[in-house]
Formats: C-alpha cells, structure tokens, sequence
C-alpha cells in the first residue's frame, strides 16, 4: 500500500523548545492539502497552539497553501510562523492582494527552552 501524498508532505512534526515545528515537503495544492489540514487541525484543536510551519523542502505551492496556513492561523490564538525561501513561494505568501501578513523566517530558529519563555 503507498502513501496518501498527504503523509508524504508532512515529513515531521516535533516539539522544537516551546513550539512544535510541522516540516512539509512536496507539493501543498488542492490533492495534499486535505491531509496536511487534518494534521494542523489537530495541532491546533485545543487552540494557543506555536507552530513553526517550515516550508524550506516544499517545492510547489499554489493559493491552496495560502488558504491552509490562514485558515490554521484563525483557529490557533497563539503563534503561526513559516520559514520559507523559495522565491516562488515567498512571492505567493506576500502578495498584496491577498494581504496574509504571515511572519515568514529565512532559517530554523534556535529554541527556547520552556523554563526561559515564562
């Protein structure tokens, strides 16, 4: 049996000092989209969720990935940030039009143990 693309794209998800850092890879659009929207809708269920969405291997994302990470913003009343380089992307996430204004990091942030965010 193979892989739904969906658990292709989410290559890890793991706490990273307080937050918890979702790595996707692949392609994000209208086919992976679904599955990759299960797995953040459980991370932020409970809401006050960090996330660190880290979208450095992802190699294709249309307006479908935009409307995934906004849609996990609203349903979080903590933090959603991504780290994302790829010009393409970078284009699509900060067009004007569409105005996310997400927080967007060029690398992986150092973590901050849990005893220093208090």
């Amino acid at each position: 049996m193979t892989p739904t693309p969906a658990t292709v794209c989410v290559k890890e998800v793991r706490p990273h000092g307080t937050c918890t850092l979702v790595v996707l890879c692949g392609e994000i659009d209208i086919h992976t989209a679904p599955g990759i929207t299960l797995r953040l809708d459980a991370l932020t269920y409970t809401g006050g969720a960090d996330l660190l969405i880290d979208l450095r291997a992802v190699e294709f994302m249309d307006c479908t990935g935009a409307w995934l990470f906004d849609r996990t913003r609203a349903r979080t009343s903590g933090r959603l940030r991504l780290i994302c380089t790829r010009p393409a992307t970078l284009h699509l996430l900060n067009h004007p039009r569409l105005r996310l204004g997400f927080d967007i990091l060029d690398q992986l942030p150092a973590p901050i143990a849990p005893q220093a965010a208090a």
